[in-house]
């Protein structure tokens, strides 16, 4: 970076405060990165105070070394200047981040606050009421090591019921920008499942459905979640061609449709039956291949019910089949001790 000319312009009042109170926030939290013409912060701030007036508009008196932080002064400005912006578009990032995941911008300021304190970590807190629960999360923040860089690692989730027995939570991790939402987490709290492009361990993308296996917990004490890769062969839209659902007519409310269904969400639709229309709630279930079907009242409904009459004789075959192929199975895996007892029969 270039020094400025000893004939520069004087800094503002306003700009020398500002440099003034920012220094005593990094001397208060023990900064060494300024370092210049070989005295630390501490002197520089001493030597600062010569930038600032009393009440009549006086320097003060008996200083030393005026002059030679004028140039100090102005380096450490430009300095500022760059830490600020950085500061600005980690800040900036951040805000965007947090409405990315659904958490809007009722924490900004909050979150602003604490980057400004120049924290080394902290936790922000919301709640969002979701019908008759309510969620509560807490984010946490972290500075990094070696930048004044702050990241949004993770988030702990919490659903609150009104029976204590259905509250439930979770710690869901951000990697690299990618992660869990807030609406997302509170359908996999309540058992849904949720479909995700995430990031392996090699950095490499998949994609896969999520649920929260509430049997068992990893070391840490999370609920560990299951996948479903589109290996393990789950058709969304295969399987919500299989019911007389209205929406599916429509590309555009078809799509509409296995976009809220991947986000964990219950969806409402209208099924078509002997001239009829009925409203219904679906959600997708991939671990079994399948949906779940709830009336108005969310009471479950028999799939076969409402099931396309096809698609059930479909079902029915591929199930028949199913059975025969394991049948066949057993058979061939007995080996010759089947086929010597079958014998027998047919001499008899």
């Amino acid at each position: 970076m270039r020094n400025p000319s000893n004939n520069s312009p004087e800094l503002s009042a306003e700009k020398r405060g500002e440099l003034l109170d920012f220094l005593r926030k990094e001397a208060h939290v023990k900064k060494t990165w300024i370092n210049t013409q070989g005295k630390p912060v501490s002197d520089v701030i001493a030597a600062l105070w010569c930038f600032n007036r009393d009440s009549d508009g006086n320097r003060p008196k008996n200083i030393q070394g005026l002059s030679s932080f004028k140039n100090a002064l102005r380096i450490i400005y430009e300095n500022l200047l760059i830490i600020k912006f950085m500061n600005t578009q980690n800040l900036e990032f951040l805000q965007s981040n947090l409405k990315y995941f659904g958490f809007g911008d009722k924490l900004n300021e909050a979150l602003e606050k604490n980057i400004s304190d120049q924290q080394k970590e902290f936790q922000l807190k919301l709640e969002i009421p979701h019908f008759n629960n309510k969620m509560d999360y807490t984010l946490h923040f972290k500075k990094s090591d070696s930048t004044d860089m702050y990241f949004f690692n993770r988030y702990d989730a919490a659903i609150q019921n009104d029976k204590s027995e259905l509250n439930k939570n979770q710690t869901f991790y951000i990697n690299k920008g990618n992660g869990v939402t807030a609406k997302e987490a509170y359908n996999l709290l309540e058992g849904r499942s949720v479909f995700r492009n995430l990031i392996n361990r090699n950095g490499n993308p998949y994609s896969a459905w999520l649920k929260i296996d509430f049997e068992n917990k990893d070391d840490k004490g999370n609920h560990k979640l299951k996948q479903f890769s589109e290996q393990y062969g789950y058709d969304l839209e295969k399987t919500l061609s299989n019911f007389p659902i209205k929406e599916m007519g429509s590309e555009e409310q078809k799509l509409m449709l296995i976009s809220s269904l991947k986000k964990g969400n219950v969806q409402q639709v209208t099924m078509e039956r002997d001239g009829s229309q009925s409203k219904y709630f679906i959600e997708a279930v991939p671990q079994y291949k399948n949906i779940n079907v709830y009336d108005p009242k969310m009471n479950m409904v028999k799939r076969q019910t409402v099931q396309k009459e096809n698609s059930i004789i479909e079902q029915s075959t591929g199930q028949k089949t199913a059975a025969k192929k394991e049948q066949k199975q057993d058979v061939d895996d007995s080996g010759p001790k089947k086929k010597q007892t079958r014998k027998k029969k047919l001499s008899v």
